[in-house]
């Protein structure tokens, strides 16, 4: 088969588009990933048996006037208004505005890609934001469309500050490009039911965030006591992937200050990085926290396994948020790190029955610290059972291995006559 992924990402940091798209390669379809220019990222590159096309994405909707639509510029009735009621219209008028300049995707953009991606059997469009796009180009050159809806997108992130009525035609929307795909694949149970109520549509297969099956060495790396010069003594607890708003960082930072012996390593990217080093950098514990940058997907088993316990306090603030089963806990089974995790019900139902970590609330830095100080405090032999508790739901069920046949069995059935 002829397999085309499309992202909305340099193609950098993507663990899961990357495992995909090495799966394929691997069972023998020939395989390109298209994503966005990033800076000194070369617009070809073949890697890992897949080829990688990268395109700068035109401008949508630059013209747009968010300071008319702001109550900005020369409307005198928006600056007779209080400033809160300004403020509030300029954000929301903002993240409108950014919203469409992701969602309306113009014929120019699908027309720049017509002139370099090869045709496919498969078109696999990596989130919403390119489903137009992937629509569109399989219509020009033929083949099926699957959408990886991996997250409940109009329930997370900048798609989840939308006003209301906004978020309504964004999900109206999404429902009629759905149904011109040929499949929906997602990446839980509770996603799918999410999404069948909101969108129509059942999912194809579920094909769950999980890593690649991996052996920890031993004894464990000791990755960050190395580069960063730890003393060993110290505890390391692993923040990884996305910082982004709602994630519980900022808990994070003022947690680590109460576990004795332990810093703080955020490993990641995102629209929150700047702001998180800024509140690093000024806080109490500012000797205990290090920023490093994202982490390249064939790195993730080592890093993780270098650190005592992976956090993730993320914020049930979204639908998103509380569904979620982010692929920073699977990595963490996999790599056999106990795991802090919020009490959110997907993730605490994996944390608790595989028993490979402790939960909390994340909005409480206290008990943040206090499910920390569980794992790195106590006995040796029950530290181990954290990582052998983890190990066995990977090698189980829990590794990319079995998802990657269900996703490859997928498409083998869209492409049969």
């Amino acid at each position: 088969m002829r397999i085309n992924v499309v992202l909305n990402n340099p193609f950098v940091t993507d663990s899961r588009s990357w495992k995909i798209a090495r799966s394929a390669a691997a069972a023998g379809h020939e395989t390109t990933v298209l994503a966005r220019t990033g800076p000194d990222l070369p617009a070809r590159e073949e890697r890992d048996g897949f080829t990688i096309l990268r395109l700068e994405q035109p401008r949508v909707l630059g013209w747009l006037p968010v300071a008319t639509l702001s109550g900005g510029g020369d409307d005198r009735s928006a600056r007779s208004l209080p400033a809160r009621a300004r403020r509030v219209m300029r954000e929301s008028a903002g993240r409108v505005t950014q919203a469409a300049r992701y969602l309306v995707v113009n014929r120019a953009w699908a027309n720049a890609w017509s002139t370099v991606t090869p045709p496919a059997d498969i078109w696999q469009s990596e989130g919403l934001v390119t489903l137009p796009l992937t629509i569109a180009l399989a219509r020009r050159h033929g083949g099926r469309v699957v959408y990886d809806s991996r997250d409940i997108h109009v329930e997370s992130g900048r798609f989840a500050r939308l006003p209301g009525p906004w978020r309504s035609i964004l999900r109206a929307q999404e429902r009629r490009w759905v149904q011109r795909c040929d499949a929906m694949v997602t990446v839980s149970d509770v996603y799918a039911d999410a999404l069948h109520r909101t969108l129509g549509v059942r999912a194809a297969a579920i094909v769950m965030n999980c890593p690649p099956l991996w052996s920890p060495p031993d004894p464990r790396p000791r990755r960050f006591h190395e580069e960063l010069g730890l003393g060993e003594e110290l505890r390391v607890v692993l923040y990884l992937g996305q910082v982004a708003p709602g994630r519980g960082v900022e808990e994070l930072v003022e947690a680590i200050g109460y576990v004795d012996r332990a810093v703080l390593v955020v490993a990641g990217w995102g629209s929150r990085y700047e702001a998180i080093r800024l509140l690093a950098a000024s806080s109490p514990n500012r000797d205990r926290v290090f920023l490093v940058p994202g982490v390249d997907p064939g790195e993730i088993p080592l890093v993780t396994a270098s650190a005592d316990v992976a956090a993730m306090p993320v914020h049930g603030t979204t639908l998103n948020h509380r569904l979620n089963t982010p692929t920073k806990l699977f990595d963490a089974l996999g790599a056999g790190t106990p795991v802090v995790a919020s009490d959110l019900p997907a993730m605490a139902a994996i944390v608790l029955a595989s028993g490979a970590g402790v939960v909390c609330d994340p909005s409480d830095p206290a008990d943040i610290a206090r499910a920390i100080r569980d794992v790195v405090d106590a006995p040796p032999e029950r530290r181990r059972a954290f990582q052998q508790a983890g190990l066995r739901a990977a090698r189980e069920r829990y590794n990319w291995e079995q998802q990657a046949a269900i996703l490859l069995r997928l498409y083998e059935l869209l492409v049969t006559p």
